[in-house]
């Protein structure tokens, strides 16, 4: 039993005050989880007694008990509940930086990643108790993360808004300091993908302009830190948000936060993805994350067999299915590259079938569709007599959203026509909707809008 400072720990203590300072709180429940995530269940409350793990609770609560007699924990009682939360006094934080290694000066340059921790002032790691259900929230979206890190299979890693926040300038005249301040980031690992994301935990309690607000902060640093360079060249910037909500309602929260998303983000809107998820639907969320990648293979593959002559097909492809559009129009769009196919009508006119995924609560399609078509006719591609139509196809691999979220807001009047030829495609099994009747499309579907 090593002794750390005036204590001698156990390497389970050890363990626990090392996770007390990475997530600056928690309860026996939630420490038995991120010590050991394989126990989680799917269900979004993590109860110990639906999963019949008491004993390693009680267990664990034990240890933690021992740590506040050698005063290196605190506890504190969450209002109107019965759940006690555990967290390190200054000794206890103390005892943290000795087994970690940490010195003052790494404050300045820790990153948090990969074990790479700072030195923190004690008020900057002692858990608020009326910020507390924020803070709830935030353990609880890491431990299920943690916990689908074993069910998918990838390696995953995370800091929290005390690395994540930065100080950044805007210019509008002159030069004003502002605060860039998410609630944290975390990477998805695998082999040949790392994706980044930003992380918001999401309290329900933002509407309208406050809630547009924040996303004007996120328009306003990427301006900054994308300033002569494009966007994918910004070293180290997530491309994705995933916005964790206490909101049950899920779809009516989706419709105000998209919308603020679209109508603040600017460009960014088309290449940053936001991810609307609860604690019910981040399962989903993660499988829809891991199956991108094959979600536009598989789409190739089921194009292929419809890109035929004998299928009624008559349209422009190459090797590679999709058209290729020129760098300048590219560098129109925001340099992002759309799905596009050509179509051919009777009477020799031409339709654009327009590719974008849409798995789930997430945004990139739908802006990119709406971008796509606001562009339009500055492209190349638009200043043809012959093309008439644009159909944008939304496709998804098990996450299907059969409602457009626009309804009732200001985007819906803009909308109503971009998305009046609407085609939903189930990728994974390879079946064809009509977006307006929901109702399966099962001739050609390339020639399904077609005249």
């Amino acid at each position: 039993m090593p002794t750390i400072g005036h204590a001698y720990l156990s390497n389970k203590e050890i363990d626990i005050i090392t996770n007390l300072f990475r997530f600056r709180s928690g309860t026996a429940l939630q420490l038995t989880y991120i010590l050991e995530p394989a126990l989680v269940e799917t269900d979004s409350g993590l109860s110990s007694a639906q999963n019949g793990y008491t004993g390693r609770v009680k267990y664990i609560a034990k240890i933690l008990n021992g740590l506040t007699k050698k005063g290196l924990v605190a506890i504190f009682k969450v209002i109107h509940t019965p759940k006690y939360v555990y967290y390190l006094t200054q000794e206890g934080l103390n005892t943290a930086y000795t087994i970690l290694e940490i010195e003052e000066h790494s404050a300045m340059i820790a990153g948090g990643w990969e074990g790479d921790y700072g030195y923190f002032d004690y008020s900057l790691y002692k858990p608020t108790q009326d910020r507390f259900a924020h803070h709830d929230l935030t353990i609880h979206f890491q431990i299920l993360m943690m916990h689908y890190a074993g069910v998918y299979q990838y390696n995953y890693d995370w800091i929290d808004n005390r690395y994540a926040s930065t100080e950044f300038a805007v210019k509008s005249g002159k030069t004003t300091k502002r605060f860039f301040r998410p609630d944290g980031e975390f990477k998805i690992i695998r082999p040949g993908h790392q994706d980044h994301y930003w992380l918001e935990v999401d309290m329900s309690t933002e509407r309208g302009e406050k809630l547009a607000d924040k996303f004007e902060t996120y328009r306003q640093y990427l301006d900054y830190v994308t300033e002569g360079i494009k966007f994918d060249e910004a070293n180290d910037t997530p491309n994705s948000i995933m916005f964790h909500s206490a909101a049950s309602y899920i779809q009516k929260r989706w419709t105000s936060v998209l919308v603020a998303f679209i109508s603040r983000m600017g460009e960014y809107a088309s290449l940053v993805n936001l991810r609307l998820t609860n604690n019910t639907t981040l399962n989903e969320a993660v499988s829809a994350e891991i199956n991108k990648y094959q979600l536009l293979d598989k789409l190739k593959s089921n194009l292929k067999k419809y890109l035929l002559q004998e299928s009624g097909f008559k349209g422009v492809l190459n090797q590679n299915v999709f058209i290729k559009l020129l760098p300048k129009d590219e560098l129109i769009l925001g340099n992002w590259s759309p799905n596009l196919i050509i179509v051919e009508n009777s009477d020799l006119t031409n339709q654009v079938l327009f590719f974008e995924n849409y798995d789930g609560y997430e945004s990139i399609g739908l802006a990119r569709t709406i971008d796509f078509y606001k562009k339009f006719k500055t492209l190349t591609i638009g200043k043809s007599d012959k093309i008439t139509d644009v159909i944008p196809v939304l496709c998804y691999y098990d996450n299907k959203v059969n409602e457009l979220p626009f309804k009732g807001t200001l985007l819906e009047k803009e909308t109503r026509n971009i998305f009046s030829k609407l085609i939903f495609h189930d990728v994974k099994n390879n079946l064809w909707f009509d977006g307006q009747t929901n109702q399966p499309i099962l001739n050609n579907p390339l020639m399904y809008r077609s005249h």
